[in-house]
This record gives structure tokens, C-alpha cells and sequence, in this order.
């Protein structure tokens, strides 16, 4: 059903007293255009400025008020009010977006009204993003009928969420910034297959349609062990973070293209949806991310060496191993064993990624165009911990671990055999990311022989909250190793 109401009669959001609760700023020069000047009203919001308006010189026009045939004239600036009873929450407002876009003037300010609940105003900046519009500010006003107030710029550019086909542009772009090339099979992989959640990608695109910054995560399951219970919690790993040298100087911290991809993405897979996004970045990115994005850096990677000893190269199978029924095997595909495991151990690393099987199936067994190594060890069949591994040269990362805390040294014969397995016998160094925390699984890495050394990138653990800000709790509890991020 179509509105006929004329646009610039008093709409919902004006009170009893004539104020517009739409529009609840009543200096509204500093955002507007100099007079005399076009202005496109899209909404009631305008109403009971339009008389104050039309005396200050500015012409004010509605869509489709122009005489059939004759041609648009451009405006400067446009007003429109996300109203509840005009349905603009979804297509309406995108569509009063798609006209404000076609009539402004290149750099055409629109100043566009909501109430202050979080989900609309999500939808408001999909929409802008989506339409082609850069945020400049967002005001707020509680002197009167809460509402919120987007300032924001036509623009040449449009941030959208991924398609289907967005990846031949995603992997060329992904091949000239980072020099490494990467198979469509291990895009999906990470990005289309998660079985936790698929294609949280947001891209920006110049008008020809090509991808010129990118913004990416995939959804990992959380483990957090409370007094009331285990709590089990979403949270987006940061992967790809992209921009195109050729428009890096355009617009700077969150109006740069990669800071609208960056709220466009918050808007779109994270608010109201993730109870915090997580990753490790490197100084640059990690200024970019403090400064303009909301993220925290909770501290520098824990990274850890241990000199491979050839003397530590015991064999496998010892006699005293086989009398106790302990074994260490490799192993390629993760069962119910894994989840027993992980139920056992979880409540004493506290806050960690649920490493139970469906996980560790896709991240590690699925997982193409990479030769992981997972071993196991047990005792009398029963499972008590795995690490996975990854080789380069003679250097050999333990990416991935969890024992049971009920079995100390099942992690000492793990790693002995796995340095005396074929594979890794020319291995000269183990390195590793081990958290101080849990302490007893520190103290055993430590009594390994691994020890503190420089991280050759710099890099750093970042997170943002969501729904639910754990900071504290990183700092005393969180676990986490290579295996989770994707540098592994």
C-alpha cells in the first residue's frame, strides 16, 4: 500500500506541542548547506521546520513533485526520518536511500533520523552503507523524544555484504596484498563451510563494482566455564583485513573505505549477534584497530621456543609405556573421544574455544591445501590429550593442544614421540603461542623446556566486545594457542 500523506505534514514523530521528535536538534545550520539551496524531504521529519526552512531561502522538494517528463534538478541535501509506522526499516528505507543517492549533488549531505533502538539503527547503517552514503557523525539527543541522528555524505563507493562470485575479486585482492596465493578451496573452506557460520564478510566497492577494502571472520564456538555452569558463547575470528593502496588516503579512521567496511561489518554479523570478535594483527593494523574500531589489544602474543635436543629423541613405543597401556598414535579424523576429552578438561582452562569434534574436524581435518599433524595419546584406549602440528623447514609449530589435567605427562610423551616420528626428524626447534594461563598447564609446558622468546611479527592479541565484555576474564583465564587464529 502506497503513503499519500503529504510529506510535509506533521508525521509520528511530531508530539502535541508541534515538536518533532524526529528531528529534536533545533540548530540544524552547522548540517545543512548555506541557503538558498535544494532540499529533499523524504519524510514527515522536516514538517515543523518547513516553514523556518522555506524563510531562510531553501527550496524544499519531494520525490516525484517535478511535471512528468521534466528532468530532476540535483539537491543539496536530503532529510528523511526512519519512522516505525512507514515501515522504513526495511526495503522503504532502503529505497528513500536509493532516491536520495540518485538526486544529491555529488557529496550530497543526508541527515537521516531513528529512534535509539540498537536493531534500527543497525538496519540504518546497513542501509546508508549499503546505498552508497559515508557516516560522517552520529548525534544524540535526550532532551526531548530520544532519537538519533546519521549525518552522512553521498559518495561514489558502496559497502555491502559478501555475494556469491564476490571471491574471484576477494582472492586477487588476498594475492597482491599479502603475496601469497590462495586456492578457492581453502576460501571456502574458512569462509563458506564453517559449520558455525558462513560468509561474515563485508566488502566496499568502487562504482565500476571493484573490491577495493575488505573485512572479514568466521564463527568459532567459546567455552566459558561460570559458577552456575558451563556457558557456551559465539565469537568471530578476524581473518582477512584488506585495502587497495590506490584509495588508502581516502577519508581517514572511520570514514576511510576500511573503516566503513569495519562498521559495516559490526553492523551486519557482530551487534546483537557475537559475544566479542577476537584476533592477532600486526602494528599497523593494530593502531588502526585501537584507535578508530573499538578494539582492545589484551597483550603480546605468548610466544615460546623449545631447542630440540637430540638426545630428547627417546623412540616410540617404550616398554615402560606399553606396561601402563599408554600409546601415542596419529590420527586424521576427530570422534566422540574428543568431546569426552573436552568435557573432562574444560572446567580447568576455564574460557577457550570448545575444542570438542565437530570443530576440530572442520578446522583441522577439512581444512585444505595445509598438512596438519595431530597426534593423540592414550592410556588403556582411554583419550587424554592431542597436539597438532604444522612444519616449516626445520622448524616445527605445535599449533593446537589439550590434555587432560588428571594425566600429568601424557604431554611430555606426546611431544617425545612426535619428535622421534619420521616426519620430524629433522626438526630443530618447537615453537608454540602457550598462554600463562591455565598455571598447570603452564608449568608443564615450562617443565617441557619451552621458553619465552621474541615474536618475529610483532604481533598482538586484539578483541572486541559485543554482548558481553570479558576483559578481566582474558586477562585470568582465556586460552588460546596458533590453532586459533588463522596463521596456522
Amino acid at each position: 500500500m502506497s503513503d499519500t500523506r503529504d510529506p510535509c505534514s506533521p508525521g509520528p514523530f511530531a508530539d502535541s506541542g508541534g515538536k518533532a521528535a524526529a528531528a529534536p536538534f533545533a540548530e540544524l545550520g552547522g548540517l545543512l548547506p548555506a541557503p538558498p539551496g535544494r532540499l529533499l524531504v523524504l519524510s514527515t521529519a522536516i514538517s515543523p521546520f518547513a516553514e523556518h526552512l522555506r524563510e531562510q531561502g531553501f527550496t524544499l522538494e519531494t520525490p516525484g513533485a517535478q511535471e512528468p517528463g521534466a528532468a530532476a534538478e540535483p539537491c543539496d541535501a536530503a532529510v528523511l526520518a526512519d519512522e516505525p509506522d512507514r515501515d522504513l526499516a526495511g526495503a522503504g528505507l532502503e529505497a528513500a536511500i536509493a532516491t536520495a543517492h540518485r538526486r544529491l549533488v555529488p557529496a550530497g549531505r543526508l541527515l537521516l533520523w531513528t529512534l535509539p533502538d540498537p536493531a534500527r539503527r543497525r538496519g540504518v547503517v546497513r542501509a546508508l552503507s549499503e546505498g552508497g552514503f559515508v557516516i560522517k557523525q552520529v548525534r544524540e539527543d535526550t532532551s526531548g523524544p530520544a532519537a538519533s541522528l546519521f549525518v552522512a555524505q553521498r559518495d561514489a563507493y558502496r559497502v555491502r555484504a559478501c555475494q556469491p562470485g564476490d571471491e574471484a575479486q576477494i582472492l586477487a585482492m588476498f594475492e597482491r596484498s599479502f603475496r601469497v596465493r590462495r586456492s578457492p578451496e581453502r576460501w571456502h573452506w574458512e569462509y563458506r563451510d564453517d559449520p558455525f557460520g558462513a560468509l561474515c564478510i563485508s566488502g566496499a566497492f568502487d562504482a565500476t563494482g571493484r573490491l577495493v577494502a575488505h573485512y572479514a571472520g568466521y564463527p568459532v564456538p567459546f567455552h566459558r566455564q561460570t559458577p552456575g555452569g558451563p556457558q557456551r558463547l559465539i565469537a568471530l575470528q578476524i581473518g582477512d583485513t584488506m585495502t587497495d593502496p590506490a584509495v588508502r588516503h581516502l577519508g581517514r579512521g572511520p570514514t576511510s573505505l576500511l573503516g566503513r567496511t569495519v562498521r559495516h561489518f559490526y553492523a551486519s554479523f557482530c551487534e546483537g549477534r557475537v559475544a566479542f570478535n577476537l584476533g592477532v594483527n600486526t602494528g599497523n593494523i593494530q593502531r588502526f584497530s585501537l584507535r578508530f574500531v573499538g578494539a582492545r589489544r589484551l597483550e603480546p602474543l605468548p610466544f615460546e621456543r623449545l631447542p630440540v635436543d637430540p638426545g630428547r629423541r627417546r623412540g616410540r613405543g617404550h616398554w615402560l609405556d606399553r606396561l601402563r597401556g599408554e600409546r601415542v598414535a596419529r590420527v586424521t579424523h576427530f570422534d566422540e573421544r574428543w568431546d569426552d576429552l573436552f568435557r573432562r578438561a574444560a572446567p580447568a582452562y576455564g574460557l577457550l574455544v570448545a575444542r570438542e569434534a565437530r570443530y576440530l574436524e572442520w578446522r583441522y581435518a577439512r581444512c585444505p591445501d595445509v598438512e596438519y599433524r595431530v597426534y593423540a595419546a592414550f592410556r588403556r584406549g582411554r583419550l587424554l590429550g592431542w597436539g597438532v602440528f604444522r612444519q616449516r623447514g626445520e622448524t616445527l609449530h605445535w599449533g593446537d593442544a589439550l590434555f587432560d589435567p588428571a594425566a600429568p605427562g601424557a604431554e611430555r610423551r606426546l611431544l617425545e614421540h612426535v619428535l622421534a616420528d619420521e616426519p620430524q626428524r629433522g626438526v630443530r626447534a618447537v615453537e608454540a603461542w602457550w598462554t600463562p594461563r591455565p598455571a598447570w598447564w603452564h608449568a608443564r609446558t615450562v617443565a617441557l623446556g619451552f621458553r619465552p622468546a621474541p615474536e618475529p611479527q610483532d604481533l598482538g592479541f586484539m578483541f572486541v566486545p559485543f554482548e558481553l565484555d570479558l576483559e578481566t576474564e582474558f586477562a585470568s583465564r582465556l586460552y588460546y594457542t596458533m590453532g586459533d587464529s588463522d596463521l596456522f
